[in-house]
């Protein structure tokens, strides 16, 4: 998957109002920082991996939101090796 596909995916779920404030505004911050051209593909694309496995860790966050943050962490993971 290229990273573009996965930053629309991401941008398409900041927008979901079904996610908690917490996770649209991490998923904003994470699309913000993914098309920054000036760091390292690579780097960016650990950065937002971190940042959503550590809200996926979190107890409080509904389960449709750990579903949606999972199927972005799986995206991110492929365009990382690929």
């Amino acid at each position: 998957m290229e990273l573009e596909k996965v930053i629309d995916k991401i941008d398409e779920k900041s927008g979901d109002y079904s996610m908690p404030n917490r996770v649209r505004n991490t998923l904003k911050r994470l699309a913000d920082e993914l098309q920054k051209e000036d760091q390292d593909k690579a780097m960016r694309i650990t950065t937002a991996v971190y940042s959503i496995e550590e809200i996926v860790n979190d107890i409080n966050i509904p389960m449709h939101a750990k579903t949606a943050l999972w199927d972005i962490l799986s995206d991110l993971e492929s365009v990382e090796r690929g």
